[in-house]
């Protein structure tokens, strides 16, 4: 996609950039040298903002709305691997990269709009500032470890349990936009069963037996989580203990 680069205004602070937790105890001058690097884009759902492979000359930050990384399987669906809202980085691994191309499909699932921080202003502030660079490794440490999580419970876990568990991670990161055990979906059900490394008809055949025993209700993309013990019982061992 060709997008249109939207200049910032100079007497802008940017409240997702200064209010960021690596850069809120930083120098106000620092900030805004950072911000007077960055420029703007907005998008609308359903757009594909980056492919797999482009060039990565920028850094996405989530100002407003939702993004999406995704692949192409070889059976032509899609898999996702990640859901990035206000205040979080888009494919930050990627900016320390070797090859500098963006590893996976980037697209919005609303309308929104991400400031754009350069690859290379990132690396040289990473350079001049040693904490926050220490806070970039600290988080990319941290995703890399629950990565390995995340493969160790798919190869040692049964269906049901990490549906118990994906709906509750969901559950957490949604509480202060969705009313009591409610989830939104962010991904179809095709999308769901690939990242649970399910077959589709598995996780239906799962829901519908959940629904039918009381432990959820569904409508279209919500989900009511009605037995949250059920659930946490069964995704108690994908708990860690740090």
């Amino acid at each position: 996609m060709t997008f249109v680069k939207i200049p910032l205004p100079t007497e802008e602070h940017c409240e997702v950039l200064f209010s960021h937790q690596w850069l809120r105890n930083e120098p106000e001058n620092v900030v805004l040298a950072l911000q007077r690097a960055c420029c703007r884009i907005r998008f609308q759902a359903g757009e594909t903002l980056f492919r797999e492979g482009d060039k990565m000359r920028y850094c996405p930050l989530v100002e407003q709305g939702e993004l999406q990384a995704f692949r192409h399987t070889y059976q032509g669906d899609d898999k996702v691997f990640g859901q990035f809202v206000r205040g979080e980085w888009v494919a930050l691994a990627a900016v320390f990269m070797e090859h500098g191309r963006f590893p996976m499909n980037i697209r919005a699932l609303s309308a929104g709009q991400a400031m754009l921080i350069p690859r290379e202003t990132l690396h040289q502030f990473c350079l001049q500032r040693p904490t926050l660079a220490l806070q970039l490794l600290g988080n990319l440490s941290q995703k890399l470890y629950a990565t390995i999580n995340q493969i160790d419970w798919l190869t040692s876990s049964l269906a049901g349990e990490r549906l118990a568990d994906y709906l509750l991670r969901l559950h957490r990161s949604q509480q202060d936009t969705q009313p009591n055990a409610q989830v939104r979906l962010p991904l179809n059900r095709g999308q769901l069963a690939t990242q649970l490394g399910i077959r589709p008809e598995t996780l239906s055949r799962l829901m519908a037996e959940w629904q039918r025993q009381g432990y959820i209700t569904c409508r279209a993309s919500y989900i009511t989580l009605c037995h949250l013990d059920y659930l946490r019982a069964l995704a108690a061992q994908a708990q860690r203990p740090f």
